[in-house]
């Protein structure tokens, strides 16, 4: 085990498994562009255990409950969301969801929420909550979206209103590190979720890149968001909040 650390620690084997993470994901997008859909198995739930592996050391040496278990929501729900039962899939978007929030917490446990400095930050996430919901009204109406689902959709949509305040709020009010990471991450996942509801409503499926560009943008997405919170969270919170916990 001493000789993994330590191996982990050199950056050699880390490097190594990035480029296997990025190769895995390239694979997928490969696999969503030409259909081969019973072979996702073996590209998208890995994605998240990969990501693990490439932050190994920081995981096994801090406390980080909120980032392992958005990841570990994040992995069951790719597995589901590649399954060919609606409630499965519905569950994989439960938890998609659940990991949202808990990357949330983890930004509000790094700069807690004021109104009277983040009143913008939650203007904008309003405003795109709404304009995403009133989005979906109309595609329901026009696509026969089940008012079943609807719930969950609207839950889905918060969670990520919810990111984006933290997102937001972080990035307006903390000056001691560069949130721009958290910025781009929110935007690419916002890009990915964008390009897979416009592969349904719009290209009704018949088109697969809009596929691709979401599964790559979800993968840099987690990625960056992750790599730039353990980074943060080491910085701002220092040596004095791991020894407390």
């Amino acid at each position: 085990m001493k000789k993994i650390i330590y191996i982990f620690k050199n950056g050699l084997l880390q490097n190594i498994v990035i480029g296997i993470y990025f190769i895995t994901l390239l694979v997928e997008c490969y696999l969503q562009f030409y259909r081969y859909y019973s072979l996702r198995i073996y590209t998208r739930p890995p994605l998240m255990i990969l990501l693990f592996m490439v932050f190994f050391q920081q995981f096994i040496s801090r406390n980080h409950l909120y980032i392992l278990g958005a990841m570990i929501c994040a992995c069951v729900a790719d597995y589901l969301i590649i399954t060919y039962y609606v409630l499965y899939q519905w569950t994989g978007v439960g938890l998609y969801a659940l990991s949202f929030i808990l990357l949330a917490l983890q930004f509000f446990q790094l700069e807690y929420f004021t109104f009277k400095t983040s009143k913008l930050a939650l203007f904008i996430s309003l405003m795109g909550l709404i304009i995403y919901i009133a989005t979906k009204e109309y595609f329901a109406s026009t696509h026969d979206l089940l008012l079943s689902k609807k719930p969950l959709t609207y839950a889905y949509a918060a969670s990520l209103a919810v990111l984006c305040t933290a997102v937001l709020n972080i990035y307006f009010n903390n000056k001691q590190f560069n949130f721009k990471f958290a910025i781009t991450a929110f935007l690419l996942l916002l890009i990915a979720n964008i390009s897979f509801d416009c592969s349904i409503y719009i290209f009704h499926r018949k088109q697969t890149w809009p596929d691709s560009l979401c599964g790559f943008c979800y993968g840099l997405s987690y990625f960056l968001m992750i790599r730039g919170l353990l980074r943060a969270k080491d910085k701002i919170m220092g040596n004095e909040y791991f020894q407390s916990i």
